[in-house]
């Protein structure tokens, strides 16, 4: 199934147009050891998107480290679920509005076409499994957010030609709602309020042959949202595939960090302006080489910081915001081997108040987890054992237990692992 892997990549992440993307443009006008283990300080390091492939076929397990729990294998927690489709990638949301978390996979199903999954939570644990079949796409790597005015999360999927179509629940599946384009290429989405009116807007990072950007399209009740475009470099200098959004300034308008997966590059940083331009780009801990990252306030001092997870050397490197855009790179957790970190999540896990790390490898079959003290300092990795490796790790409460739950995305093993409490106080 490796080549399954390798060919929904592609899918993602070639064919760009050869147009150049346009100069701003829209109705905004022209605009430019048993201690306590913390970030030590590291020299210059020398969504990722996908994971090893296995010949498994999809399905969910649910697992409470705690006691070993049977129950209704189509209902319960312990259940094995086994629709055709591998898992590709996970997001965690109350996607049919009713109030409870529910997962939601993407892969390539029997066919290898990408296909969805949507297993609906009933808050115990418990899930209620089924194919999502409108969920088609060019990608198999959705964005995610409250897109249509109404309860529940919607789900964006690119598409080919520029596009990206928008699914919102209806009733009992996933009906298309609204298609946005963004030539060239969109190479990621992510779902924000850039211009602060209380409605969700888009944020597509782009790409052709020549130049790269960011376009926002502004949402709207009417039938026609508002698009207006960023260019921000040359794709010969840098080809940023991965997009983070976060308020980064203080402004409380969301900004915007572009980076280059294990490429040297560090971060791109963009501030976001509410007639959707960014401005001010400026390269931020260039030295930082990531795979994948993750924004959260690990220092508490009120200002959002990067973590970094980085395979040469392989560690997780902190950069520490100063409210007003800039980074410093603060120093790393080295990891030891085999382990690479290819995705992470940072969450209050043990729900004393402060943030945790938790990171999946795509090979190794194990979850390691940092509990944090809240100064950027952390307690060393522990590790769970899962099913195989893994290519998604998200927190949620998935149960009325008293920490946060893992829905994790074990690819090899063909199936979603569901660990109920694992970091119980």
């Amino acid at each position: 199934m490796r080549a399954h892997l390798a060919s929904a990549l592609a899918l993602l992440l070639v064919g760009c147009t050869d147009r150049p993307l346009g100069e701003t443009d829209g109705d905004s006008g022209a605009g430019g050891g048993g201690g306590t283990e913390g970030f030590t300080g590291g020299g210059p390091g020398g969504e990722g998107t996908g994971g090893p492939g296995g010949e498994g076929t999809g399905g969910l397990t649910s697992l409470d480290p705690t006691e070993d729990p049977t129950g209704d294998p189509t209902d319960g927690p312990g259940g094995d679920l086994s629709p055709a489709i591998e898992p590709y990638s996970l997001e965690v949301a109350d996607f049919d509005g009713d109030g409870h978390d529910d997962l939601l996979v993407m892969g390539l199903d029997d066919a290898e076409l990408i296909a969805g999954w949507v297993a609906r939570g009933h808050g115990d644990g418990s899930f209620t499994a089924d194919l999502a079949p409108t969920l088609k796409g060019a990608s198999a790597y959705p964005a995610i957010g409250q897109l249509d005015g109404d309860a529940g999360v919607d789900v964006m999927v690119a598409q080919f030609a520029d596009a990206a179509r928008i699914f919102r629940w209806q009733v009992a599946e996933f009906a298309a709602y609204k298609t946005l384009k963004s030539p060239p290429t969109p190479r990621n989405h992510v779902v924000a309020d850039i211009d602060r009116d209380g409605r969700n807007d888009v944020v597509a990072l782009c790409h052709g042959a020549h130049k790269f950007g960011l376009t926002v399209h502004r949402g709207s009740d009417a039938a026609a949202w508002t698009t207006t475009t960023t260019v921000l470099g040359a794709v010969a200098d840098f080809a940023p595939a991965n997009l983070l959004v976060g308020q980064l300034d203080g402004d409380g308008v969301p900004d915007a960090l572009l980076f280059e997966a294990d490429a040297p590059r560090g971060f791109l940083r963009v501030l976001g302006r509410p007639g959707g331009e960014f401005v001010e780009p400026e390269v931020q801990v260039g030295h930082v080489r990531p795979w994948s990252a993750a924004l959260g306030d690990l220092d508490e001092d009120g200002a959002l910081d990067i973590l970094a997870a980085e395979h040469f050397p392989t560690r997780l490197s902190l950069a520490t915001g100063d409210g007003a855009g800039g980074f410093t790179h603060a120093g790393a957790i080295a990891i030891d081997p085999p382990f690479t970190p290819h995705a992470l999540d940072i969450d209050d896990l043990d729900g004393d108040g402060h943030l945790d790390v938790v990171a999946v490898d795509a090979l190794s079959p194990i979850l390691l987890y940092w509990t944090g003290h809240g100064d950027g300092a952390f307690e060393p990795a522990q590790a769970l054992q899962l099913p195989s490796g893994a290519v998604r790790v998200h927190a949620a409460r998935l149960d009325p237990g008293p920490a946060l739950d893992l829905a994790v995305a074990t690819f090899d093993a063909g199936a979603v692992t569901v660990l109920l409490n694992p970091v119980a106080p």
